[in-house]
């Protein structure tokens, strides 16, 4: 098109020149700095050419020679890059400013002139995101693995990210589990991956990426976060298990669980309640005893005269057995409570009221003021039960 109109030009000022230097009709007289030439049209129009012809030639040997063209087509681009990269960072500042559709566009319309097309896609990916506009998103992500596959992963892990701070945790899962199938020793993935199924609650999912997790040395990664998955998937477990009725599951959920779970007094609070519903309250009542044969702890023993123990009497001698262990011997309230507790499920009213008496009189606990309560209501003494219902829950919203 360039050439066209270039030569279109040339013949229009042939023409002109033409009819200017015509003085008589098929003649031509040229006068040129002191020189004269007198011609024909024809003649005329042939100088033209051959002058025309001339200078391209002297122009190609120029251009050959300095390498104008290419010097011209380097400043162009430089100036396209230098104007694109201008762009990118107006809709850097767009993106912060909040004004996320313009912060899109001007992203995507200097992509191809762009010095780092990689960085103009994360800004209109975060546009997009910001605006919620998911499928969209997932869409860029592919023309990105078409136009830069090695950058598409990277890409797609910020996106994952960006995601899970969202909560819209679907597509940030759907991207994660394809970067771990894809890259399973990548450290930063596998961790990603693993809170996403954390937050959404997939507990199956992360039970069977827990081995991954376990043997995985990275400093982003601590035993305490092993930990919490661990109490997360299995809890979660348990009580789906119960939810569903499931008891072979749920016996196969605590063999499988890792030993760190089994000396848990979370989990085998969570275990003996999920029997309970099933219910099976001497399977809880094993689980917890056998808990207690190798280590006793406020927790656990507080959870089993919960149940209650279905053999009172065997309790009472169980109970001064682990009495003697850790810290349940050192906790004077506990022994005082769980033998008034005892005594109250062996029809002892009186021994419960004396093993109770020293708790009540120095700091009561809520688990000690219902027992007096309970003993209250037994001996018809409704003033007093209400005293003791009302000092638990006065001590329960103090410990809220």
């Amino acid at each position: 098109m360039k050439r066209f109109a270039l030569i279109l030009i040339i013949l229009v000022l042939a023409a002109g020149a033409g009819f200017y230097f015509i003085r008589d009709p098929g003649t031509a007289d040229i006068a040129l700095l002191g020189w004269e030439l007198q011609t024909t049209a024809l003649g005329l129009l042939a100088l033209i050419i051959v002058g025309f012809i001339a200078l391209a030639i002297i122009w190609r040997v120029i251009s050959a020679v300095l390498k104008l063209p290419a010097l011209w087509r380097r400043r162009s681009a430089r100036q396209k890059q230098q104007a694109a990269d201008e762009q990118l960072l107006r809709a850097w500042a767009e993106l912060e400013r909040g004004r996320f559709a313009v912060a899109e566009k001007l992203a995507r319309t200097s992509l191809n002139e762009a010095s780092l097309p990689p960085l103009n896609y994360v800004i209109a990916a975060d546009a997009l995101m910001a605006q919620g506009e998911t499928a969209a998103t997932l869409s860029l992500l592919d023309e990105v693995r078409g136009t830069f596959p090695r950058f598409a992963d990277f890409l797609s892990l910020h996106m994952a990210n960006r995601f899970r701070q969202q909560k819209n945790l679907a597509p940030a899962l759907e991207l994660l589990q394809s970067l771990a199938a894809t890259h399973p020793k990548d450290e930063a993935i596998v961790c990603a991956f693993a809170e996403t199924l954390f937050e959404a609650a997939d507990w199956e999912k992360l039970r069977t990426l827990m081995p991954a997790l376990r043997r995985l040395k990275w400093s982003g990664l601590t035993e305490q976060d092993v930990q919490r998955y661990d109490r997360a998937v299995y809890g979660g477990l348990i009580q789906a298990a119960a939810r569903h009725k499931q008891t072979s599951e749920l016996a196969a959920l605590w063999n499988d669980a890792p030993k760190s779970l089994r000396h848990d007094g979370l989990m085998l609070a969570s275990l003996a309640n999920s029997w309970l519903t099933l219910g099976q309250p001497d399977e809880a009542e094993r689980i917890l005893e056998t808990a207690l044969d190798q280590q006793c702890t406020p927790a656990l023993l507080h959870q089993w005269l919960a149940l209650p123990p279905k053999d009172p009497a065997r309790a009472l001698t169980q109970f001064n057995r682990w009495a003697s262990q850790g810290s349940c011997a050192s906790d004077t309230n506990l022994r005082a409570y769980a033998e008034a507790r005892l005594a109250w499920l062996n029809d002892d009213t009186e021994a419960a009221k004396q093993a109770l008496a020293p708790v009540l009189n120095d700091s009561p606990d809520v688990p000690s003021l219902k027992l007096a309560a309970q003993i209250a209501e037994h001996e018809r003494d409704s003033a007093q039960a209400v005293i003791y219902y009302t000092k638990a829950f006065e001590l329960m919203d103090m410990e809220r």
